[in-house]
Parts: structure tokens; C-alpha cells; sequence
């Protein structure tokens, strides 16, 4: 048995968002759905200005929440990854407004929930997940040894109560607020609607 966990250094992402098409790729995730978002945020103003990057997905937490909320248990803990298990799930949703980061999401052609697995069918034949494979900055990487935990690396937690197994390095506690608990990622995190009432502003 391995007890795979994620590490993503946010320092080091430069927000290419090549780590969601990738994903997107491998499981065909529908339009307007994602099991891996980038987050960008602008903090700053002329001509000291930064944007920073937030690789997000599934944290694989510690006493999960959605774990808990569902009652088919379609929802387990298999090498250290919650994986969902198609033939329980009934696509209620429960799970998805348990998420305080918006990791999950109802797909609405299968009816079923899908979140980040670690790509956990790579790892079995020994790759490595699509966004590792794919990520330019090498800003992601799946661990199975707790001995390979980076010092620096730490959670990113939404709520007070999260546990996540996925730990973070650099990342900017501000980019919580794009998220919104319950709610899947969202392409409006993109802000091309706000950008548009920037330039006529």
C-alpha cells in the first residue's frame, strides 16, 4: 500500500494553466468544469504590481468532509486518495456543497461526481499525474513518503476545520477569496467579465 499526497509550489507556478488542460484531457471533463484550477490574483498597484498563482484541486483531506456527508459510500480512502466510486454514486450533490474549496463537481452527462484522484490509474503503472507530467515550472509532484514532505510545504485551508493531505508552498492566502465553499471551480474566476468593466470604466 503507498499513501500518496500532492505538493504544489505556488512559487514556482507561472500560471500557464497547461495542469487543467492536461487534467481535462485525461478525463474528459465537460465544458465549464474543472478538477484542476489555476488561481491568479493581481495585488499591488503601478508600478509595483505582482500576480500570483494558486494550483488547486482536491486536497485528499484528513477526516474528510464530503467522506463524511455521503450516504451511499460512494466515497473512500484508497492509497491515501478519496476516490469515487461510480456504481454507488447517485449524483445528489451532497459532497460538492461539503467541499470549502469547490473540488468537486456533478457531471452532468454521467450523473456522477468527479474530483482530482491523483490520477491514481497513472501511478499504478508507475507514471506520474497528467498535470505533473505536463507542468513547465515542476511546480507539482506526488509523494509517497512523508519523508519527502518539504519543510516549507503547508496547508491551504479555506475553512477552519479542513485537513488537507495536498500541502502548498508560497501560496497567497488572499486567493481565498475566489473560492466559494460548496460551489465547484468556476471559469468566472478567470474575471474576463470584470477585465471587460475595467477597460470602460
Amino acid at each position: 500500500m503507498n499513501d500518496y499526497r500532492m505538493i504544489i509550489d505556488a512559487e514556482q507556478c507561472v500560471g500557464c494553466h497547461a495542469c487543467e488542460v492536461a487534467c481535462k484531457q485525461e478525463f474528459g471533463a465537460p465544458l465549464g468544469y474543472f478538477r484542476t484550477m489555476t488561481l491568479y490574483l493581481d495585488t499591488g498597484s503601478y508600478p509595483k504590481v505582482k500576480r500570483d498563482f494558486l494550483p488547486l484541486m482536491c486536497r485528499q483531506c484528513e477526516s474528510a468532509e464530503c467522506m463524511s456527508v455521503c450516504t451511499r459510500g460512494a466515497l473512500s480512502r484508497v492509497n491515501g486518495i478519496i476516490e469515487v466510486d461510480e456504481s454507488k454514486c447517485d449524483g445528489c450533490g451532497d459532497c460538492v456543497s461539503a467541499c470549502s474549496i469547490g473540488a468537486i463537481y456533478v457531471n452532468p452527462f454521467s450523473n456522477n461526481a468527479e474530483k482530482c484522484n491523483l490520477c491514481s490509474h497513472r501511478l499504478e503503472v508507475g507514471m506520474r499525474p497528467a498535470c505533473e507530467e505536463t507542468c513547465v515550472a515542476d511546480a507539482i509532484k506526488v509523494i509517497s513518503s512523508d519523508a519527502e514532505i518539504p519543510s516549507d510545504a503547508i496547508p491551504f485551508k479555506n475553512a477552519p476545520n479542513d485537513k488537507p493531505r495536498t500541502l502548498h508552498i508560497g501560496a497567497n492566502e488572499l486567493m481565498k477569496q475566489k473560492l466559494r465553499a460548496g460551489k465547484n471551480f468556476s471559469p468566472l474566476n478567470y474575471e474576463i467579465n470584470t477585465w471587460a468593466e475595467k477597460d470602460h470604466e
